[in-house]
C-alpha cells in the first residue's frame, strides 16, 4: 500500500461527486480516493502507451501526474496515441497532454518535463515520484529507469508492445526484482518500436490499460498485483499468460542462464564444427513469421505449442542425440522458451 497515513488529506464536494462511483468500491472507499489524492506518478513517454495511462489516471483522480516526453505531434502518432488530434500535429507532446488532462480533471496536478529522461537529470525527476510508470520503446531509457528506480527505491511500473504482443511487470516493489533480472543488459537488445515494426493502437492501448491498473492496486493496497511475475499478452489469441520470476540467492538471473547459451545464428555452422555436435533449430516464431524468413533447415514450432506434451517428448527425443537450437527474434518470448525446458531438464540452446 501506497502513503498509508491520510489523514491530512481531505476531500472536496465536487470531488465527493466526481469520485462516488469509486468511493461506493469496498476495495477504494474513502481511504483509497485520499491515497490516489496523495499519490506522485511518472509516467516517462507519452505515446501509445502513456496515453491511455494517463487518461485513466487522471480520470481516477491521482494527485500529482508528471509525464516527460520530448517529441512533438507527428500524424502517424494519432491511430495510437489517443489523447492528440489533428490540431496537435508538430506541437508538443507534453504541453498538448496537459491542456488534455486538465479538461477531464482539474484537480489533478499535471507537472511537465519538455524533455528526455536522461542519466544526467534522471535522479532529480525520479526522486519527486512515488511510481513511476515505464511507456517507452526504447532500451536505453529502460535501463535508466532501472538504475535510477534501484538507487532511490522508487516501483517501476513496465510495459512494452510489439505489434499485437506486449507485456506488463512490476519492479522494484517490496525488494522484488528489477527490470535487470528479466533483461540482463549482456543480452544487447536491439529496439522493436512502432516505426520500424508495425502496431495496432488497440494493443498500446490494452497494454497501458493494464498499467495503469497496476499503479492504482499498489496506491490503494490491492495485493494481487503482478509483483515478481510478468504478464504477456497477444491480443490475436486473446491469450494472456502470468509467468513467475525467481531470482537465487546469487541474483542469477534468467536473462544471463540465457545469455551463457546464446550463440549468434551466424556462427552457428561456425560452433557446429568447432563443438562436433549436430543440431536441430526449433523457431519459435509463428508460422507467419516464420514463413516470411527462417533459417535454413530450421522447424517451425510456434511458442504456444512448445508446452504440449508430444511436443516436449519430440524434443526430448531429438536433443539427446543433437544440440537443440532455440530461435526468435523476441527475447521475451525465447525466455519463455527457455524457461519451459528448463522444467524438463532439456539442454537447449538459444540464438538469435
Amino acid at each position: 500500500m501506497l502513503n498509508p497515513k491520510t489523514y491530512h488529506i481531505q476531500l472536496d464536494s465536487e470531488e465527493y461527486t466526481i469520485y462516488s462511483k469509486h468511493l461506493i468500491l469496498e476495495q477504494i472507499g474513502i481511504e483509497g480516493q485520499k491515497r490516489l489524492k496523495k499519490a506522485k506518478v511518472l509516467i516517462v513517454g507519452a505515446g501509445g502507451l502513456g496515453c491511455p495511462i494517463m487518461i485513466y489516471l487522471t480520470s481516477s483522480g491521482v494527485g500529482y501526474l508528471g509525464i516527460i516526453d520530448k517529441d512533438t505531434i507527428e500524424a502517424s502518432n494519432l491511430s495510437r496515441q489517443i489523447l492528440y488530434t489533428q490540431k496537435n500535429i508538430n506541437c508538443s507532446k507534453v504541453v498538448s497532454a496537459k491542456q488534455k488532462l486538465k479538461d477531464i480533471n482539474n484537480k489533478c496536478k499535471i507537472i511537465t518535463h519538455k524533455y528526455e529522461l536522461n542519466e544526467k537529470n534522471s535522479l532529480e525527476i525520479i526522486s519527486y515520484y512515488d511510481i513511476i510508470i515505464d511507456a517507452t520503446d526504447n532500451f536505453q531509457t529502460r535501463y535508466i529507469i532501472d538504475k535510477t528506480c534501484h538507487k532511490l527505491h522508487k516501483i517501476h511500473i513496465y510495459g512494452s508492445i510489439n505489434q499485437f504482443e506486449g507485456q506488463v511487470s512490476i519492479f522494484h516493489y517490496k525488494n522484488g526484482i528489477r527490470y535487470t533480472n528479466l533483461y540482463s543488459k549482456s543480452l544487447n537488445l536491439s529496439d522493436h518500436n512502432c516505426s520500424n515494426s508495425g502496431i495496432m493502437g488497440i494493443t498500446s492501448g490494452y497494454i497501458g490499460i493494464l498499467q495503469a491498473i497496476e499503479t492504482i492496486k499498489i496506491i490503494i493496497g490491492i495485493k494481487q498485483n503482478l509483483d515478481n511475475s510478468i504478464l504477456l499478452c497477444n491480443l490475436i489469441n486473446s491469450k494472456k499468460i502470468i509467468k513467475k520470476i525467481y531470482i537465487s540467492n546469487q541474483q542469477k538471473t534468467l536473462a544471463k542462464n540465457i545469455e551463457k547459451d546464446k550463440i549468434p545464428h551466424q556462427l552457428l555452422k561456425t560452433w557446429a564444427l568447432k563443438t562436433k555436435k549436430n543440431i536441430i533449430i526449433v523457431d519459435i516464431r509463428e508460422i507467419n513469421e516464420f514463413n516470411k524468413r527462417h533459417i535454413k533447415q530450421a522447424i517451425n514450432i510456434p511458442l504456444k505449442k512448445l508446452k504440449l506434451s508430444r511436443t516436449i517428448k519430440f524434443i526430448q527425443k531429438y536433443s539427446t542425440r543433437k544440440a537443440l537450437i532455440i530461435y526468435c527474434n523476441t527475447n521475451s518470448r525465447s525466455i519463455i522458451a527457455s524457461s519451459l525446458l528448463k522444467v524438463y531438464n532439456i539442454t537447449h540452446y538459444i540464438t538469435h
